[in-house]
């Protein structure tokens, strides 16, 4: 009767040390693999993204020069908020008027506006020296029908017409309901006020004033 050939355990671990080299091979090149396809899925997204990012750019880049249109002395959005203003008040008076009718081209100035439903008040100095309040008074929501002026003098003053200086200090009690809107040299911006005061208007909205 034949004897079996017993396996050496050398030979076995040889085997086995083999096939483990074999399958560890395999899966590094199938991991390789992998790499080189999520490099190019990457590669992909990020095309996409910065295709994105340019169209989102210049869209936004479209609806900045529109609002900047609007924003303008005298543009749209001004001639219709002070169009609903007048709608909604049946005594408009002649130093309304007036204000409304001026040239504000080299004359810039900034209107106070309100959100909300409730009345926010709103107090300006000279300067953040000054120790009393020049001007000061709680607006109602929308519109003011003040104009603020911040460089040169209107050209005619009325009741409406504020001159403030280019270091006025403004302090309100609600600064997440208020704006002020800036026109003048033929352009507009809109600022929401970004904290309880401003210590000088032209370093902190970034006013432009000839000659400094």
């Amino acid at each position: 009767m034949a004897k079996k050939r017993r396996t050496s355990p050398a030979l076995a671990i040889g085997l086995f040390l083999i096939m483990a080299a074999i399958i560890g091979f395999l899966f590094s090149l199938i991991a390789v693999n992998r790499v080189g396809q999520m490099k190019a899925e990457l590669a992909q997204m990020r095309r996409q993204y910065d295709e994105e990012l340019k169209a989102i750019e210049e869209d936004f880049k479209a609806k900045l020069t529109s609002v900047e249109r609007l924003l303008g002395s005298g543009g749209a959005l001004e001639q219709y908020i002070i169009a609903k203003n007048y709608l909604s008040n049946t005594a408009v008076d002649l130093e309304a008027i007036i204000t409304e009718a001026q040239n504000a081209k080299d004359r810039p100035y900034f209107r106070v506006f309100v959100t909300g439903t409730k009345d926010i008040w709103v107090g300006m100095k000279k300067t953040s020296s000054d120790s009393a309040y020049f001007f000061q008074k709680n607006f109602a929501p929308g519109l003011s029908q003040e104009k603020f002026y911040y460089f040169k003098n209107p050209e005619i003053e009325t009741k409406y017409t504020v001159i403030v200086g280019k270091d006025a200090y403004v302090r309100t009690g609600a600064p997440e309901s208020v704006y002020l809107i800036f026109f003048g040299f033929d352009s507009g911006k809109i600022s929401k006020m970004p904290a309880v005061e401003v210590a000088n208007i032209t370093s902190v909205f970034n006013l432009y004033i000839p000659g400094s």
